[in-house]
């Protein structure tokens, strides 16, 4: 059990703005975490420390708890709880923990700042710490010294990327095989991956749809969503007629020759009636292509002495 002179509570919005509180020897320091932490892998804490106390070195300490109790309020100054990670601030004049929310994490260890490795309890989406006068000769003038602590989250270097297939209308999705910069991946229930952020070249293969390229920007710690339109594999042909042509296509007569046609693969027969002119021609078609039947009359102009 212990007592503090008073309890702030420091909330990190959701857009992970850096926020900060003024606070004593003696004061404890709940920092509130957003509901979303999808992207947070951990918290960084930065202790501005008064010139007062870094002079008398290693006279105010840090630490944090567990299992707090009762639930932390600003007007609350009595709790229990078990001490997990100590330290004091020494001779510095700034200190800046880094505290992550799992063993499995990539926060980077670096010389300029202390890794907590024994992670406190984030169940409740809080942690709790105590600042606390750690030495018996220092004046007692430095438990009135204010301590600047700043909390921001540390952000997982990824992005989720939201791909979601139209297929054509009145159709049920057919199987489809996904390739995120040329590897093959298998997107989550809701259709999301986790990826690196920055451009990414997203191409769709299937054998009942023709392939589909997209680029994509995918920013840092945020969600992009991505839709494309499937488009039928089925041949379609477009015709480029002079006006008064008749069409026959497969010996059945074009109505409407001004109309996209959609034919199965392979050869195809077309006869277009003009005045008194008639020519024949046949196309091979393949699925996933599109083609155009052009008719053209040309005049030649000769001169003679």
């Amino acid at each position: 059990m212990f007592k503090v002179r008073q309890t702030f509570m420091l909330a990190i919005p959701e857009d992970g703005t850096p926020q900060t509180v003024v606070a004593r020897a003696d004061d404890a320091i709940v920092i509130s975490l957003p509901e979303d932490k999808n992207f947070i892998e951990g918290v960084e804490i930065l202790f501005k420390v008064p010139a007062e106390v870094a002079q008398w070195m290693d006279s105010v300490s840090w630490a944090f708890y567990n299992g707090v109790k009762p639930e932390p309020t600003e007007n609350r100054t009595d709790y229990r709880g078990k001490r997990t990670t100590v330290g004091t601030f020494g001779d510095l004049l700034s200190l800046n923990i880094k505290v992550p929310l799992s063993k499995s994490n990539n926060i980077k260890q670096d010389a300029y700042s202390v890794y907590i490795d024994d992670i406190p309890d984030f169940k409740n989406g809080k942690v709790f710490i105590r600042l606390q006068m750690s030495s018996k000769t220092a004046p007692a003038s430095l438990a009135q010294s204010e301590f600047e602590i700043t909390a921001k989250p540390i952000y997982v270097n990824r992005g989720r990327l939201f791909i979601k297939l139209l297929p054509p209308e009145g159709e049920q999705l057919k199987d489809t095989d996904i390739f995120i910069d040329g590897q093959e991946v298998k997107l989550d229930e809701g259709g999301g991956i986790l990826v690196s952020p920055g451009i990414h070249d997203i191409s769709v293969v299937s054998g009942s749809y023709r392939n589909e390229v997209r680029t994509v920007t995918v920013p840092q710690a945020k969600i992009e969503n991505l839709e494309i339109k499937l488009r039928d594999i089925t041949p379609t042909v477009r015709l480029a007629l002079p006006v008064g042509t008749q069409a026959y296509c497969d010996g059945g007569r074009v109505e409407d020759t001004k109309k996209t046609l959609k034919l199965e693969q392979g050869r195809h027969s077309f006869r277009f009636v003009l005045g008194g002119y008639e020519i024949s021609k046949q196309v091979d078609m393949v699925n996933g292509h599109n083609y155009t039947v052009s008719l053209n009359i040309d005049a030649s102009v000769s001169e003679e002495e």
